[in-house]
């Protein structure tokens, strides 16, 4: 296996012979103002087909956007036990109760 060295400019106009040294398991550096930016080499064993989904959410990370897991379970969210008036004030706000008060100030017809 040998390693040859194109620079951007170089692979631009010799990108089938790039490719064909790949195919013979060369592996082709390609470098920018001396520096190496990228390799071009034949996978190693089955390539894994990403779902459209992961492969989005890898694009995402990559910008910044989102941070991928480990996998793992996720924690439980550790939150404030709830006392005696924070119940009441979320089961009011779920059952849609209000009082009348409470309605003539939004401007709505008391319920009776």
């Amino acid at each position: 296996m040998r390693q040859i060295t194109f620079t951007v400019r170089e692979l631009q106009t010799h990108l089938g012979e790039a490719f064909r040294a790949v195919e013979r398991g060369d592996r082709v550096y390609i470098t920018s103002h001396g520096k190496p930016v990228a390799m071009l080499a034949k996978p190693s064993g089955m390539v894994i087909k990403e779902s459209p989904v992961r492969r989005k959410l890898r694009r995402l990370a990559a910008e910044g956007k989102v941070i991928l897991g480990t996998g793992g379970p996720i924690r439980d969210f550790p939150c404030m036990p709830m006392g005696g008036l924070m119940r009441q004030f979320l089961e009011d706000r779920r059952s849609g109760d209000r009082s009348p008060e409470d309605q003539k100030r939004r401007g709505r017809k008391a319920r009776s």
